[in-house]
């Protein structure tokens, strides 16, 4: 006796089995059709303005000036793409006097916030060695800090002119090793990611 062979796939019978029916979840399939149409709507042409000069004097003499697709404004349209004549000229000297009224060379600036820093030399050959002796016999207690306020000076000339012995170097180090040796592995992460734009800060110089 011979079965008969069902010419529909064996997958649209499943309603025959209610349980395993449920148990199956259609799954969604992308033709090559809508690939291609959805390709082509991302393909999209350049502005003209982009496409290179066809003369050597338009390569070496020409700016190009894109601005976004939108309503002409004098606040975003530089002065140098303007015409002579144009009206948004005097529009725009009259925001930037609007938005500066100090730009002016009759008008008096206001007061400085913080007070602008004298550089003073006060500071003679002994005290500088003086400074030096301190800070090679005992660094723990004269350190940088308590050296600048003793010679009222800043702490960054008190390194120019000094800095502490190999020992102290060490054991600063091995403290400092110390702490980043309970460190998790977030802060350890960030402290890499710092060095690592550092880096890349001195690249981009």
């Amino acid at each position: 006796m011979t079965l008969p062979i069902p010419k529909r796939p064996v997958t649209n019978l499943l309603f025959l089995y209610p349980s395993f029916a449920r148990g199956t979840v259609p799954a969604a399939r992308r033709h090559e059709s809508s690939a291609r149409r959805t390709t082509k709507r991302l393909r999209v042409k350049p502005d003209p303005s982009f496409a290179p000069s066809s003369t050597a004097d338009q390569l070496q003499h020409q700016v190009v000036f894109n601005p976004p697709s939108s309503s002409p404004s004098p606040y975003q349209t530089p002065a140098a793409f303007l015409p002579p004549n144009d009206p948004r000229r005097s529009l725009l000297t009259q925001s930037h006097e609007h938005a500066n009224p100090h730009a002016q060379p009759n008008q008096r600036l206001p007061p400085p916030v913080k007070k602008p820093a004298e550089k003073r030399y006060h500071l003679k050959e002994e005290e500088i060695e003086e400074i030096r002796r301190l800070r090679q016999e005992d660094p723990a207690t004269w350190t940088r800090n308590k050296l600048a306020r003793k010679f009222d000076c800043s702490d960054f000339f008190v390194a120019m002119v000094c800095e502490a012995s190999p020992s102290r170097k060490a054991q600063q180090q091995k403290a400092l090793d110390e702490i980043k040796a309970r460190w998790g592995n977030r802060r350890r992460h960030a402290r890499e990611d710092r060095q690592k734009r550092r880096v890349l800060w001195g690249r981009d110089a």
